[in-house]
């Protein structure tokens, strides 16, 4: 487990370097910063409870990934977190109810998916795995719904692994995480590629 948790701590420490480059690149030179607090390995049940709970209201961008691994991966952020990055990407004023109209979600979708392939750039690089993102998915809901549209279709055991991600922008600071869900063959492919006995 904690070969385990160490992979991950470095695939963070990478994914946000991609993360930061990309994002101030669209955030048109807007003092950005992302670090990465805490990386966990939890139950199902933890897992809800870890992301603030399943009544709590977030934002979830999730891909399927393809090619020489096989899972999904997806960015959830509370609601109002979103709704912060959203302004900054679009400018907008809008309160929180108003703020996801058509742009506002389609700017959503695009941070989720700079997150998101980001990480999995990050995995490529540690493995030289060919790994092939979908068309990210956007949920906006209670977090039990968006924790199961996630898990649609992910065929794993019953863990889940979460890369905590703060962001400051602007003197602003927001949380999300990143869920990495690959099936669990798939761990193994990491393993002895990596030339770990075990994670």
């Amino acid at each position: 487990m904690e070969r385990k948790v160490d992979f991950l701590r470095e695939l963070g420490t990478i994914g946000v370097g991609h993360a930061t480059i990309a994002l101030s690149e669209i955030l048109q030179g807007k003092l950005f910063r992302l670090e990465v607090p805490d990386v966990r390995i939890l139950r199902f049940e933890e897992a809800a409870s870890f992301i603030g709970g399943l009544d709590q209201v977030v934002a979830g961008v999730s891909i399927q990934i393809s090619g020489d691994l096989s899972g999904h991966m997806a960015f959830i952020l509370p609601v109002e977190s979103a709704a912060v990055l959203v302004r900054l990407l679009t400018g907008s004023e809008d309160s929180t109810d108003e703020i996801f109209d058509e742009l506002g979600r389609s700017a959503l979708a695009e941070i989720g998916n700079i997150m998101i392939t980001s990480y999995l750039n990050a995995l490529s690089a540690l493995t030289n795995f060919v790994l092939r993102p979908s068309i990210p998915g956007l949920a906006i809901d209670m977090a039990g719904a968006v924790w199961q549209s996630v898990l649609a279709g992910a065929l794993i055991d019953d863990e889940v692994t979460l890369i905590r991600t703060d962001f400051s922008a602007e003197g602003i600071a927001v949380e999300g995480n990143i869920i990495l869900l690959p099936e669990e063959d798939e761990f193994k492919k990491i393993t002895r590629v990596l030339g770990l006995e075990e994670m």
